[in-house]
Protein backbone atom coordinates (compact mmCIF):
# COMPACT_ATOMS: atom_id res chain seq x y z
CA UNK A 1 0.00 0.00 0.00
CA UNK A 2 2.76 2.57 0.73
CA UNK A 3 4.16 2.05 -2.78
CA UNK A 4 0.72 2.64 -4.26
CA UNK A 5 0.34 5.86 -2.25
CA UNK A 6 3.75 7.02 -3.45
CA UNK A 7 2.78 6.39 -7.09
CA UNK A 8 -0.48 8.27 -6.65
CA UNK A 9 1.44 11.22 -5.13
CA UNK A 10 3.92 11.22 -8.03
CA UNK A 11 1.05 11.30 -10.55
CA UNK A 12 -0.71 14.03 -8.57
CA UNK A 13 2.43 16.20 -8.50
CA UNK A 14 2.98 15.61 -12.23
CA UNK A 15 -0.63 16.57 -12.99
CA UNK A 16 -0.29 19.79 -10.98
CA UNK A 17 2.98 20.61 -12.79
CA UNK A 18 1.42 20.02 -16.21
CA UNK A 19 -1.61 22.11 -15.25
CA UNK A 20 0.60 24.95 -14.05
CA UNK A 21 2.57 24.80 -17.29
CA UNK A 22 -0.64 25.02 -19.32
CA UNK A 23 -1.84 28.00 -17.28
CA UNK A 24 1.45 29.82 -17.92
CA UNK A 25 1.07 29.50 -21.71
CA UNK A 26 -1.17 31.55 -23.97
CA UNK A 27 -2.92 29.58 -26.68
CA UNK A 28 -0.41 26.77 -26.37
CA UNK A 29 2.57 29.13 -26.89
CA UNK A 30 4.92 29.96 -24.04
CA UNK A 31 5.27 33.66 -23.27
CA UNK A 32 8.84 34.89 -23.69
CA UNK A 33 10.38 36.77 -20.83
CA UNK A 34 11.56 40.24 -21.84
CA UNK A 35 15.08 40.94 -20.65
CA UNK A 36 15.48 44.24 -18.83
CA UNK A 37 18.61 46.29 -19.42
CA UNK A 38 19.30 48.91 -16.74
CA UNK A 39 21.43 51.77 -18.07
CA UNK A 40 22.81 54.39 -15.68
CA UNK A 41 24.16 57.77 -16.82
CA UNK A 42 24.94 61.11 -15.21
CA UNK A 43 24.42 64.60 -16.61
CA UNK A 44 27.64 66.45 -15.77
CA UNK A 45 29.43 69.71 -16.45
CA UNK A 46 33.11 69.71 -17.28
CA UNK A 47 35.05 72.88 -16.47
CA UNK A 48 38.47 74.16 -17.26
CA UNK A 49 40.35 77.39 -16.72
CA UNK A 50 43.68 78.95 -17.60
CA UNK A 51 45.86 81.90 -16.75
CA UNK A 52 46.13 84.54 -19.48
CA UNK A 53 49.91 84.52 -18.96
CA UNK A 54 50.09 80.82 -19.93
CA UNK A 55 47.32 80.54 -22.56
CA UNK A 56 45.62 83.30 -24.51
CA UNK A 57 41.83 83.56 -24.27
CA UNK A 58 40.29 81.81 -27.32
CA UNK A 59 38.38 84.32 -29.44
CA UNK A 60 36.82 81.91 -31.94
CA UNK A 61 33.04 81.48 -31.75
CA UNK A 62 31.52 78.38 -30.17
CA UNK A 63 28.40 76.59 -31.39
CA UNK A 64 25.19 78.05 -29.97
CA UNK A 65 22.80 76.08 -27.77
CA UNK A 66 24.31 76.30 -24.28
CA UNK A 67 26.40 73.14 -24.52
CA UNK A 68 29.70 75.02 -24.77
CA UNK A 69 30.49 78.23 -22.90
CA UNK A 70 33.57 80.35 -22.33
CA UNK A 71 34.14 83.17 -19.89
CA UNK A 72 36.51 85.98 -20.77
CA UNK A 73 39.03 87.50 -18.36
CA UNK A 74 37.33 90.18 -16.26
CA UNK A 75 33.78 88.82 -16.89
CA UNK A 76 31.17 88.45 -14.14
CA UNK A 77 31.64 84.67 -14.22
CA UNK A 78 35.35 85.24 -13.49
CA UNK A 79 34.36 87.62 -10.66
CA UNK A 80 36.18 90.43 -12.43
CA UNK A 81 39.52 88.59 -12.36
CA UNK A 82 41.41 89.71 -15.50
CA UNK A 83 44.23 87.18 -15.05
CA UNK A 84 42.29 84.04 -15.99
CA UNK A 85 39.52 82.72 -18.23
CA UNK A 86 37.34 79.60 -18.13
CA UNK A 87 35.34 77.19 -20.25
CA UNK A 88 32.62 74.63 -19.59
CA UNK A 89 30.64 71.98 -21.42
CA UNK A 90 27.76 69.70 -20.52
CA UNK A 91 28.00 66.00 -21.27
CA UNK A 92 26.64 62.63 -20.30
CA UNK A 93 29.33 60.65 -18.50
CA UNK A 94 29.17 58.13 -21.30
CA UNK A 95 28.62 58.89 -24.98
CA UNK A 96 27.47 55.42 -26.02
CA UNK A 97 25.20 52.89 -24.33
CA UNK A 98 24.07 49.57 -25.80
CA UNK A 99 21.10 47.22 -25.76
CA UNK A 100 19.82 44.22 -27.70
CA UNK A 101 16.72 44.06 -29.88
CA UNK A 102 13.71 42.99 -27.82
CA UNK A 103 15.05 44.24 -24.51
CA UNK A 104 13.19 46.58 -22.21
CA UNK A 105 15.62 49.44 -21.63
CA UNK A 106 15.34 51.31 -18.35
CA UNK A 107 17.35 54.50 -18.76
CA UNK A 108 18.35 56.08 -15.44
CA UNK A 109 19.89 59.56 -15.67
CA UNK A 110 21.20 61.33 -12.57
CA UNK A 111 21.43 65.13 -12.56
CA UNK A 112 24.76 66.36 -11.19
CA UNK A 113 25.28 69.82 -12.67
CA UNK A 114 22.75 72.43 -13.83
CA UNK A 115 19.34 72.77 -12.22
CA UNK A 116 17.67 70.83 -15.02
CA UNK A 117 18.19 69.12 -18.35
CA UNK A 118 15.39 68.65 -20.89
CA UNK A 119 16.07 65.24 -22.44
CA UNK A 120 14.60 63.98 -25.69
CA UNK A 121 14.84 60.50 -27.20
CA UNK A 122 12.96 61.17 -30.44
CA UNK A 123 12.93 57.65 -31.89
CA UNK A 124 11.12 56.33 -28.81
CA UNK A 125 8.86 59.36 -28.25
CA UNK A 126 10.40 60.16 -24.87
CA UNK A 127 10.80 63.69 -23.46
CA UNK A 128 11.52 64.26 -19.79
CA UNK A 129 13.38 66.50 -17.34
CA UNK A 130 16.41 65.53 -15.27
CA UNK A 131 16.88 67.73 -12.19
CA UNK A 132 20.01 68.14 -10.10
CA UNK A 133 20.17 65.53 -7.35
CA UNK A 134 17.38 63.46 -8.86
CA UNK A 135 17.38 60.20 -10.80
CA UNK A 136 15.04 60.38 -13.80
CA UNK A 137 13.89 57.05 -15.19
CA UNK A 138 12.38 56.20 -18.58
CA UNK A 139 11.56 52.74 -19.92
CA UNK A 140 10.92 51.53 -23.45
CA UNK A 141 11.30 48.40 -25.58
CA UNK A 142 13.86 48.44 -28.38
CA UNK A 143 12.44 46.70 -31.44
CA UNK A 144 14.99 47.14 -34.22
CA UNK A 145 18.75 47.60 -34.59
CA UNK A 146 20.06 51.12 -34.99
CA UNK A 147 21.81 54.10 -33.44
CA UNK A 148 19.37 56.29 -31.51
CA UNK A 149 20.24 59.75 -30.11
CA UNK A 150 19.66 60.78 -26.50
CA UNK A 151 19.69 64.59 -26.58
CA UNK A 152 19.74 67.26 -23.90
CA UNK A 153 17.77 70.09 -25.52
CA UNK A 154 19.01 72.51 -22.83
CA UNK A 155 22.72 72.10 -23.63
CA UNK A 156 23.15 71.49 -27.36
CA UNK A 157 25.14 70.40 -29.28
CA UNK A 158 27.55 68.80 -26.81
CA UNK A 159 25.18 67.17 -24.32
CA UNK A 160 24.13 64.01 -26.10
CA UNK A 161 24.73 60.29 -26.17
CA UNK A 162 23.72 57.45 -28.46
CA UNK A 163 21.90 54.19 -27.77
CA UNK A 164 23.31 51.43 -29.97
CA UNK A 165 20.81 48.60 -30.48
CA UNK A 166 22.05 45.40 -32.09
CA UNK A 167 20.60 41.93 -32.69
CA UNK A 168 22.92 40.27 -30.12
CA UNK A 169 22.42 36.83 -31.66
Amino acid sequence: MPRRVALIMVFAVAAVAVGAALVMTAGGEAKATVKVRQIYMSAVEWKGSASVTKEPYPVSALPTGGGYEKFAPGSDEMEGDKTKWAIETYRFDTALVAACVGERVVLNIFGVNASQHHINIPDFGKSFVVKRGMLARQAFIVKKPGLYPIICITHQPSHRADLLVSSCT
